[in-house]
């Protein structure tokens, strides 16, 4: 039996009121001490978000991994222990394996690029989910252990900022530079006003064919982030902070509607695409882009980050449904290839997926990845998977070889130079 009594006693806080609430880790300690001789009916899962690399765990992150699992937890005797490292425990009691199996694939799909979730749910190489089977003697004791150590960890930390602070070390030495919210309405009102049609950058997608000449698939509209930076927060790194940009995106995607609504669309060659936020889409800048557009909205594309998507499901249908009730084609973006071995996104209904290549599948993946891939891209709409990021030959070679014909980088867009500068396009 673990030895934490202490840790449980030591592991409290005041709130509001004056009443003793007990940290997350303590309370999951007073929990399986309670069910210990009565835990038949238990199973317990450790998300080990903690071990994410930093620029994955970020607040939007974790607030998208937190929706997901409460989803379960309003519907299922599941209690969620949210550690103060950012780790999750799930403890169940007389629930269906599956129900938790699938929160956890949603959980581990908003990670999906980060390395820590390239492995299979539940395998011995899985990194990111431990399962305990708490009916068996080893499995509670590797739990109670587990939590042990979280509860250590959780008053070690509790105990550095109690020293910062009574030192006189401010706070934000640990969390980085604190931006106030009269400095988010600045910006964001700077955003409102700031010049941005001349920041609106293009960049091709091609269509590669054997033996025929390749076109030009479609061309997505971006703005230049690093120039617009300059322009309304050059002393602030706002991509430094992804909640802050996240708060800036909405007013920064209805300046690109903004701008892409001057656009004549009967004169374009080719499709145009616009990576933009869910919440976009319905808003009433969107609407005025769609009378504009008109009957050429079949010549738009509106492109969607996974992660938006599995923030929430219900509100992708609706819009999605909406897209294509109204003539614009959907592309999911912001895919790894090595996550298809998880996810087959063929199954969200878009017109198009776009994922990138990175050294992580340079020199090829395994054979079971490799079938996957190939049968994600038998699934979708024909030239439906988009290879993005593409730096080098490598990459369109890597890619047709697994049926994909669309490609979008740097490689790509030398491609089309050199198309232009010979007249083909």
């Amino acid at each position: 039996m673990a030895d934490y009594s202490q840790v449980s006693q030591g592991s409290q806080v005041i709130s509001g009121g004056g009443q003793e609430m007990k940290s997350k880790e303590a309370r999951l300690l007073d929990i399986l001490q309670r069910i210990r001789g009565n835990s038949g009916s238990y199973f317990a899962i450790h998300l080990h978000l903690s071990q994410l690399r930093s620029s994955h765990r970020q607040p939007h992150f974790l607030r998208m991994a937190k929706r997901s699992i409460d989803a379960l937890t309003a519907k299922q005797d599941v209690q969620a222990f949210y550690m103060l490292n950012d780790d999750a425990v799930l403890l169940c009691r007389n629930v269906p394996v599956d129900d938790v199996d699938d929160t956890v694939f949603r959980v581990r799909a908003i990670f999906h690029e980060d390395p820590l979730t390239q492995s299979e749910d539940g395998s011995a190489e899985d990194n990111f989910s431990t399962w305990f089977d708490l009916t068996q003697q080893g499995d509670f004791k590797a739990l109670e252990d587990t939590t042990v150590d979280l509860a250590k960890q959780a008053e070690a930390a509790k105990g550095a900022v109690t020293e910062s602070l009574s030192t006189g070390r401010a706070a934000k030495t640990m969390m980085g530079d604190p931006l106030e919210p009269e400095l988010l309405g600045t910006i964001n009102q700077k955003l409102l006003e700031v010049r941005i049609g001349d920041l609106v950058r293009r960049q091709p997608a091609i269509l590669v064919s054997t033996g025929e000449a390749q076109v030009i698939a479609f061309r997505e509209h971006y703005v230049a982030m690093e120039e617009l930076r300059k322009r309304i927060a050059p002393k602030v790194n706002i991509f430094a902070s992804n909640w802050l940009f996240q708060y800036l995106s909405e007013t920064l995607d209805a300046r690109v509607l903004e701008a892409m609504s001057r656009m004549d669309f009967s004169m374009q060659d080719c499709k145009t695409s616009l990576n933009l936020n869910m919440s976009s889409v319905l808003s009433r800048s969107f609407q005025t882009f769609n009378a504009i557009v008109g009957e050429y909205s079949d010549q738009v594309i509106i492109e969607i980050q996974i992660i938006d998507i599995f923030s929430d499901m219900h509100t992708f249908n609706r819009t999605r449904d909406w897209l294509h009730d109204h003539g614009y084609k959907v592309l999911v973006d912001g895919l790894n290839p090595l996550s298809l071995h998880f996810f087959d996104p063929s199954v969200l209904g878009a017109d198009f997926i776009k994922m990138s290549w990175g050294p992580e599948v340079r020199g090829g993946v395994s054979q079971d990845h490799t079938d996957q891939i190939k049968k994600v891209v038998e699934n979708m709409p024909e030239n439906g998977v988009v290879l993005a990021r593409v730096d080098s030959e490598e990459g369109v070679s890597w890619g047709l070889s697994l049926g994909i014909r669309c490609f979008q980088g740097h490689f790509t867009d030398r491609v089309v130079e050199a198309m232009a500068e010979k007249g083909l396009i």
